[in-house]
């Protein structure tokens, strides 16, 4: 799967989780241009998990770095993101 962050192709892959920590289901690699997420995770969690991933991806590629460390902001844009475009996330089907 892939997604477009800022014109610029990301590759979503699926891992094991190995992240150790309950509330970590994801993570970006803005230099391999990678969204990594946790396989074991629902449909749901993942698309979830996702646009907070890609909200990270978005801030840093507009150069907001002080919010792309606010994991309190950056998880409420992404649960925003999700509400409205969740269920259209078809490509992940």
């Amino acid at each position: 799967m892939e997604i477009n962050i800022c014109g610029i192709p990301h590759t979503i892959k699926e891992f094991p989780d190995k992240f150790n920590v309950d509330t970590h289901f994801g993570q970006i690699d803005h230099l391999a241009c990678e969204i990594r997420v946790n396989a074991e995770l629902n449909r749901e969690v993942k698309k979830e998990c996702i646009c907070h991933e890609f909200v990270h991806g978005a801030l840093v590629h507009l150069g907001y770095n002080d919010l792309h460390n606010d994991e309190q902001f950056v998880q409420a844009m992404g649960n925003a993101i999700y509400q409205a475009f969740g269920k259209d996330m078809r490509w992940m089907e």
